[in-house]
């Protein structure tokens, strides 16, 4: 019998019994009431059967509790079972692999980002120095009412700030940037934010997933790691291992 099932038949049980009950006080106010025709008998029989119902909600309760427990000691060994086949059937390998994939991913998304920033950097750094050059120049040959020669113009502005247009090329150190006029933009974006960016990417659309995100950039990076590297076994073996194939 299912638990459901015992409750059912309790349910029955105590409807049954508080009939028997009812009839039992309402033969009981008819002899108060005078009525001489309920016989001792009548009544005796009323209240055995009230007395036998009674017994069976006490059978039924007892059947109730059989089953609950029954049901109980079932699941239980289903969820034992289910425990044993995790932890002898748990395999970490295809998280070890995932994890040093996406950390070799990561690794070469900084080092591409980085060495675009540095050549980005690099050109910028003498985009300003020339520049700064060019206006030097430019406002002394405005100053002294000559030709500053060159592809800067004859007429120069004194406020001018990008005498390098006349190149074709403007350049900024922060962020570092590098505009060639009519062709296009470099600018660099740092890597740290790029590969922080690229996780956001993949956790944005599961808030406890970004929550367990910002938890984890919210501590120092080593407590990090190293609270990770306890809480995985293996994982830092299979992090440290070379790469196959």
């Amino acid at each position: 019998m299912t638990p459901a099932e015992a409750r059912e038949a309790l349910e029955t049980a105590r409807t049954e019994a508080a009939e028997a009950h009812a009839t039992v006080e309402a033969l009981a106010e008819r002899v108060r009431e005078g009525d001489e025709h309920v016989t001792p008998e009548e009544l005796a029989g009323q209240r055995s059967l009230a007395d036998l119902a009674g017994l069976r909600v006490e059978a039924a309760e007892r059947k109730l509790a059989a089953a609950v427990g029954a049901d109980r000691d079932a699941r239980a060994k289903a969820v034992a079972a289910a425990a044993r086949k995790l932890v002898s059937q748990d395999d970490m390998q295809p998280v070890y692999d995932a994890a040093k994939a996406a950390v070799e991913a990561l690794q070469h998304l900084v080092a591409v980002s980085t060495a675009r920033t540095e050549r980005i950097k690099a050109v910028s750094v003498q985009a300003v120095i020339m520049n700064d050059e060019l206006k030097a120049v430019a406002r002394a040959a405005a100053e002294a009412k000559v030709t500053p020669g060159g592809g800067l113009p004859v007429r120069y502005e004194a406020e001018e700030p990008w005498p390098s247009a006349a190149y074709g090329f403007r350049g900024q150190t922060f962020p570092p940037t590098v505009t060639v006029l009519g062709e296009g933009t470099a600018t660099a974006v740092r890597p740290g934010r790029m590969a922080a960016s690229v996780l956001a990417l993949a956790l944005t659309d599961d808030r406890q997933l970004a929550g367990e995100a910002r938890e984890v950039f919210n501590a120092s990076f080593s407590s990090t790691i190293e609270r990770l590297m306890a809480e995985v076994p293996g994982l830092d073996e299979a992090l440290q291992k070379p790469a196959q194939g």
